[in-house]
């Protein structure tokens, strides 16, 4: 099986605050007011919703929130390739995604994510 038939490859994740449900919407900062990447990237657009095909990194995203949550969406409207990530393909950007499922994200992982977000954060600061 190539990797274009693998049916994992065909699943957008979006990592961040839980307290969603399947059918709801992750919705851009415009939308929400709700902007966690303020200040950490300057090619993030605030019309867009961020989704990737690596749960891993979704994972890492959702650790910097409270309840951290992976979903599983289903994109809407025209996907664009995230213009921050080196690596075409694995990241996207989008009007909103529908939620369709949920990952459990395991808490050394998450504890792990964040000494790294700390670590970067320090070095963004000096």
């Amino acid at each position: 099986m190539t990797d274009e038939q693998d049916p994992r490859r065909k699943r957008y994740y979006h990592g961040g605050d839980g307290g969603l449900k399947v059918g709801d919407y992750i919705l851009p900062p415009n939308d929400t007011g709700k902007d966690n990447m303020v200040g950490l990237n300057p090619l993030h657009r605030k019309d867009r919703v961020y989704v990737t095909k690596d749960i891993a990194g979704a994972m890492f995203f959702a650790s910097g929130s409270l309840t951290p949550t992976v979903y599983e969406v289903a994109p809407e409207g025209l996907i664009e390739d995230d213009p921050d990530h080196k690596i075409k393909g694995v990241s996207f950007a989008c009007p909103k995604a529908r939620i369709i499922g949920f990952y459990n994200i395991p808490d050394v992982v998450i504890q792990r994510n964040r000494l790294m977000l700390a670590a970067a954060s320090a070095r963004r600061s000096r």
